[in-house]
């Protein structure tokens, strides 16, 4: 058998078994190790964005509370990332953290949560189609208070709340998460659902609260760390 015959199903399957890999994206900085200073005193992890880095003028950005941290009580690694409910103004602002944009307002039912596709700062190209999202958190909630983790696959422009961009989902997962045992990491995991049959997303976006975005209650705490998605061998 000639050299060239033998070599070409060998190399196409490197090259198959290689582009596979590279489909399986996964969620930047998911661990959140890493993080930034963006402005003095306000320090977030790479690749996400919080409420202190909103589109809105630099006084909206200044009043908004300090809602999420880093913290040493990691599930793997040195660090987890921290949120907390906090009030300012008689508005309880939801301690959240998104790899998107945020529009802030003091008028709660005008902020919502996009992806800028101007921008590799508010948003994360993506073109694969996890079946499903873990993670590991703690919560301490406030009353009925309770976490979210929302995680969207969509094309061109959208909004959460969604704001007449439903056209563009591709997939998405929505956990409502409980209190857990004190101290103890507790691990979470959704399949992702998707709107579109074989249709392939060109961004992904997600979001992590501490409370309920229509009833946050101020004090309610969440610990997040080791975000993964997961893909079904075929």
């Amino acid at each position: 058998m000639k050299f060239s015959t033998l070599c070409f199903p060998i190399l196409f399957f490197i090259f198959f078994h290689s582009a596979s890999l590279l489909a399986q994206q996964q969620i930047s900085n998911s661990g959140f190790e890493f993080w930034e200073e963006i402005r003095s005193d306000v320090n977030e992890p790479v690749k996400w964005n919080s409420i202190k880095n909103t589109d809105g003028s630099m006084a909206t950005k200044k009043l908004a509370p300090d809602v999420i941290s880093r913290s040493e009580i990691a599930h793997s690694g040195k660090y987890s990332l921290k949120l907390v409910n906090k009030s300012t103004l008689g508005i309880v602002a939801n301690g959240m953290i998104t790899n998107g944009a945020i529009h802030g307002s003091t008028n709660k039912s005008k902020s919502y949560v996009y992806t800028d596709d101007r921008s590799l700062e508010f948003s994360t190209p993506f073109i694969s189609r996890p079946d499903s999202l873990v993670g590991w958190y703690m919560y301490t909630p406030q009353e009925k208070d309770s976490a979210m983790v929302i995680l969207l696959l969509h094309k061109g422009t959208v909004t959460l709340p969604d704001r007449g961009t439903k056209k563009n989902w591709v997939g998405g997962v929505k956990l409502i998460l409980p209190a857990t045992r004190k101290n103890t990491w507790t691990r979470f995991s959704a399949p992702v659902y998707y709107f579109k049959k074989d249709i392939v997303p060109q961004y992904l976006l997600v979001i992590l609260s501490a409370g309920n975005r229509k009833q946050a209650v101020t004090g309610s705490e969440a610990l997040f760390d080791d975000l993964q998605l997961i893909y079904n061998r075929k």
